[in-house]
């Protein structure tokens, strides 16, 4: 009331000093409404932010099947040790106090020892530079946690039985970034390791066991090159958030399968939010976004005849031979086999950087798809069925006199001397009968005749592992650059020309079919991972027809009955099955160096079955110099003999070779 007195008063200068105090006062208010009511939200979502971190969840990867169910890659549980910081951090106060309660007495006796030498009390001044630093403040709380968590790790080891270490460097930098997740000391643990640890942990060490998942192949290193291997990346896929603070290991596939359906395998990630303090240690944790689990990828690969493949190399020549086998339906272009030797084991590639770099394995090549071969003798049908097309009677003679001209240039013909026509040519495989019948029909045709094969073309298959071969075009065997010698070599399947086994596949496929050249399929379908969850399932079709040959039915009748012919009185006799009449090539192409000498042999045997009604074809290829093509067709026996088991369940286990 005194206020409101004196405010009556006639005072200019009272009156003003109370309108600039209710200014000030009515400025406050609207400053507090404006900051509890107007930007309480803005202010609450900052406070939010810093309160929480993120945490990438990466979700269960699919499975890889084969055609018929058999699990080719799949997640294991795996179950981790590991050391939750925040449940320590009274260990870390206690010990960093011991620390600075003994550096405080160090010190007293320093500043004690200076006095008695300058014989007064220090200023304060003075003893300022007895005083602790910031920096070495913060090296006794580094030496106080890292020798509480080793004292951790310490009781761990002795209670597991296994030897733990700590790492100084590796933990500090944990504590500064990730101290809010788990500290990993053990991964991997055993049923022995995992039964220790519950039966001997007290709860007072702040350790928990975590589980995650890691890929496994249950079936090693068979078709380890096509389904290809893992390496960590935790980076976002698309439609996912793309910033996280922390995230958990996570991985991406590299080549093969694993990397061809990375998409679909992956999942999507979820988001975890852990609340921290100001220290950044964990108090809860909520599930932003559950992730959701990868899809199943289905191949058309059949395992039991990818697995006679690969035994029969082993069993044969080694397991460290060079070589790659393809098996094709030859009606629907399903491809049930695809093996490259040697084989690589993928839990090796994704966790062993030094398998990655041996240039023996080469788990980055996939020898059945992405390594260029000159096919030799295997080309020489091809070349039949233009000469064929382009007027040849098949009846026609030609004379070997063990060699060939070509120019001035001498090709040497291994096939006996005599008189060839295109059946005994076939079986003998002369270089001299399809060097002269080739170079009659003219190259062009050749190229043409190629060229609805898709040589020097890729043939799609999702792995990104193909290379697309090579082959000249019209134009260039059209130059004059172009001689009949190279003519000659393409003829014999040499020279400028390079095939995949998968393209020889495709292409004797064709032959088998009646001229239809299919798309190879190695994904049936996409799946999801549980029949409940809604996914629908995704069927990729089936005998997809990439071009036709347009070629005489009559024509392709003829190539066929010389290739029966060629397995049953030439070089691919090994490759003969009781009760199954086999269509196929044997082959042998040299590997020139710059300087034009022989460096090395590629061998084949490419082939399909049964002759009445083809469903089957198989190419079988071999590096090195000391094989033949009838090597590579006793591989293919191995091949066709599971084919004719799977197809009769009731016959003998080993097929004999038919005399």
């Amino acid at each position: 009331m005194l206020i409101f007195d004196e405010l009556k008063k006639n005072d200019p200068q009272l009156r003003l000093v109370a309108v600039v105090l209710a200014s000030g006062l009515a400025v406050l208010l609207a400053g507090l409404w404006w900051v509890q009511i107007v930007s309480a939200r803005e202010y609450e979502s900052h406070l939010e932010t810093q309160s929480y971190r993120t945490v990438r969840i990466p979700a269960v990867r699919g499975k890889i099947l084969d055609r018929n169910g058999r699990v080719l890659a799949e997640n294991h549980p795996q179950y981790n040790l590991g050391l939750y910081l925040d449940d320590l951090r009274k260990q870390f106060d206690a010990a960093y106090g011991q620390s600075l309660a003994r550096m405080r007495t160090v010190q007293e006796q320093r500043i004690a020892a200076e006095e008695k030498k300058l014989g007064h009390p220090l200023t304060k001044v003075e003893r300022r530079q007895f005083a602790l630093t910031p920096e070495q403040r913060e090296q006794l709380h580094e030496q106080a946690r890292f020798r509480v968590a080793s004292d951790v790790v310490r009781q761990v080891s002795e209670r597991l039985g296994q030897p733990l270490q700590l790492n100084a460097a590796v933990f500090d930098r944990h504590y500064e970034a990730r101290r809010a997740l788990p500290y990993p000391l053990l991964t991997n643990l055993d049923n022995t390791q995992i039964a220790r640890f519950e039966e001997q942990y007290t709860g007072t060490l702040g350790l928990n066991l975590d589980l995650q998942p890691v890929r496994i192949y249950p079936f090693g290193k068979t078709a380890g090159h096509l389904l290809g291997y893992l390496q960590r990346d935790d980076s976002s896929k698309q439609g996912e958030d793309a910033y996280f603070n922390y995230y958990l290991p996570d991985y991406r596939g590299m080549v093969g399968i694993e990397a061809g359906c990375d998409a679909e395998l992956r999942g999507r990630a979820g988001t975890e939010a852990v609340l921290v303090n100001n220290l950044g240690y964990r108090q809860s944790v909520n599930i932003l976004n559950p992730s959701e689990p990868g899809q199943n990828v289905v191949l058309t690969l059949d395992m039991d005849i990818e697995e006679a493949a690969t035994q029969s190399l082993e069993r044969q020549q080694g397991a460290d031979v060079r070589a790659a086998v393809v098996v094709m339906d030859v009606r629907t272009g399903d491809v049930l086999a695809m093996v490259s030797s040697p084989s690589v084991d993928p839990d090796y590639a994704a966790n062993d950087p030094a398998y990655l770099a041996d240039p023996k394995l080469r788990p980055q090549i996939n020898r059945a798809t992405q390594e260029n071969y000159a096919p030799g003798s295997i080309f020489k049908p091809i070349v039949g069925l233009a000469a064929l097309e382009a007027g040849l009677d098949p009846n026609a003679i030609v004379d070997n006199p063990g060699y060939v001209y070509v120019g001035r240039r001498h090709i040497t013909d291994l096939a006996p001397p005599g008189q060839y026509n295109l059946r005994r040519a076939i079986i003998f495989s002369s270089n001299t009968y399809f060097i002269t019948v080739g170079l009659r029909a003219g190259i062009e045709n050749l190229v043409r005749m190629a060229e609805k094969f898709h040589f020097g073309e890729r043939t799609g298959l999702p792995t990104r592992q193909e290379t697309p071969g090579i082959f000249p075009t019209s134009k260039q065997v059209s130059s004059t650059d172009w001689h009949d010698g190279d003519s000659a070599n393409i003829c014999i399947g040499q020279g400028e020309m390079a095939v995949t086994p998968m393209q020889m596949a495709v292409a004797y496929a064709a032959i088998a079919n009646g001229g239809t050249i299919l798309w190879p399929r190695l994904v049936e379908r996409i799946e999801p991972q549980g029949p409940a969850s809604g996914e629908a399932v995704i069927n990729y079709p089936t005998a997809v027809v990439r071009d036709h040959l347009g070629v005489d039915a009559r024509h392709l009748k003829i190539l066929r009955d010389a290739m029966l012919a060629e397995t049953q009185e030439g070089t691919g006799q090994a490759a003969q099955v009781a009760g199954l009449q086999i269509c196929g090539k044997t082959g042998t192409a040299q590997v020139m160096n710059s300087r034009n000498q022989e460096i090395d042999r590629t061998t084949w045997f490419a082939s399909f079955a049964p002759y009445e009604n083809p469903r089957y074809a198989v190419v079988v290829m071999m590096e090195g110099r000391t094989f033949w093509g009838a090597t590579c067709a006793a591989i293919a026996h191995d091949i066709y003999g599971e084919i004719v088991k799977k197809a009769n369940p009731g016959a003998p286990k080993n097929l004999a070779r038919a005399n």
